[in-house]
């Protein structure tokens, strides 16, 4: 991203008809663009409880999404996204903090309560530190 430009997301849940008024509006798809991330984690998913998304994006490389800046008022959080393996290595080997959860862990407890849950059970097994998640369902699909 270039210096000096904001990205703001914001996430909403489309209704039933969505689709249907948009087209009515005059919209049109114009294009539809998937990939596949694959997130890692410790045993003790010591990322993710401190809001530290480690993913290999397929096709684009390693990327470490962690909380930015505090202070920002606002309905919003603000995360620094590393693309370098040195940044991202570097990054991990600062003691982290507890925040809020990521939006991830919202989705999976609102959407899929199943996969959730067996996230929290992962905790439980005896995989070596650093391992990826080996239930292939965690991998998921975004289509935008």
């Amino acid at each position: 991203m270039a210096q000096g430009l904001i990205e703001v997301e914001r996430k909403f849940v489309p209704g039933p008809d969505t689709e249907k008024r948009l087209q009515e509006l005059g919209g049109t798809l114009v294009h539809r663009f998937t990939f596949r991330d694959t997130y890692y984690d410790t045993t003790e998913l010591s990322l993710m409880r401190s809001d530290h998304w480690l993913r290999q994006r397929e096709g684009s490389g390693w990327e470490l999404k962690c909380p930015g800046k505090a202070g920002i008022p606002g309905p919003h959080t603000e995360y620094i996204e590393l693309t370098s393996e040195p940044e991202i290595v570097a990054q991990l080997r600062v003691p982290t903090q507890e925040k809020a959860p990521a939006k991830l862990i919202v989705y999976l407890q609102r959407f899929r309560p199943e996969d959730y849950q067996r996230l929290l059970e992962s905790t439980l097994s005896e995989k070596p530190r650093g391992a990826k998640h080996s239930d292939r369902s965690l991998d998921y699909n975004v289509t935008s």
